[in-house]
């Protein structure tokens, strides 16, 4: 009897590298100088310095696989997210995604403050990649969830900073993907409701089919993921269990001091 073929992987990344160009002190009077643009244009120039941000990393995500990245701040994790969301288009190397992804990076990215909460609702969504129709159905949803029934029909600049947090987690969180994407667990300040919100991260995290998320919280990460990646300076300097890979990160530390 043959076995049946393995499922293929939710996100597979092969030796993904990126390279962004880097502006020099002087280059910068290109940006108000017409005459300087148009030199830049029909002059002979040197080429643009590039810096490498990341570097050969190779990863795949199997359904029910949950990966943390692990790093100092400036290691490339959250460039590896937004990478992963196709927010960034890999220099070389090769990426291939299967199924639906969400990045949960800026929760309040696409709000506008002279809109009201209604209509941010529908410029989240859309941003977020959601149809007119699909969000009219999670309108209900996210007025329950975010408590803001009375105030939905009021411009978002009016909100205090509570209520627009609020309106922005409800938004953010209102589709389950395939592939979540993390940049630091999401909390609000309010105790009562922060548990909403950890009860809603919870079934996010559960309902999707792989997750990556990037935090200095070890706890966290260990309650959570299987496998980890350690990030040092762009590069993969280990990549295996969660446990693993805590340690081998803070023998490095430990070591650096």
């Amino acid at each position: 009897m043959t076995k049946p073929p393995e499922p293929k992987p939710l996100l597979e990344a092969d030796e993904v590298s990126l390279h962004v160009p880097t502006v020099l002190p002087g280059e910068k009077r290109i940006l108000i100088s017409s005459a300087d643009l148009v030199r830049n244009f029909y002059l002979p120039k040197q080429e643009r310095k590039v810096v490498t941000l990341l570097s050969g990393i190779s990863l795949k995500l199997q359904p029910g696989d949950r990966l943390g990245l692990v790093g100092a701040n400036g290691a490339g994790k959250s460039t590896l997210l937004r990478l992963l969301a196709g927010i960034y288009t890999p220099s070389s190397g090769k990426l291939v995604v299967r199924g639906a992804t969400q990045g949960l990076f800026e929760v309040s990215l696409g709000m506008h403050p002279e809109a009201t909460g209604r209509e941010n609702i529908y410029l989240r969504g859309l941003h977020m990649g959601l149809q007119l129709s699909q969000i009219r159905q999670l309108v209900p949803e996210v007025l329950e969830f975010s408590e803001l029934s009375d105030h939905i029909d009021k411009p978002f600049i009016t909100y205090s900073s509570g209520m627009r947090l609020r309106l922005a987690i409800a938004v953010s969180t209102m589709i389950e993907p395939d592939i979540l994407l993390l940049d630091e667990w999401i909390g609000a300040g309010d105790a009562q409701f922060n548990k909403k919100v950890k009860a809603r991260m919870m079934s996010l995290v559960e309902k999707s089919r792989a997750l990556v998320i990037a935090t200095h919280n070890e706890e966290l990460m260990e309650s959570l993921c299987s496998h980890a990646m350690v990030l040092i300076d762009g590069k993969s300097a280990y990549y295996g269990k969660v446990d693993d890979a805590l340690k081998f990160y803070s023998a490095r530390k430990r070591k650096s001091v």
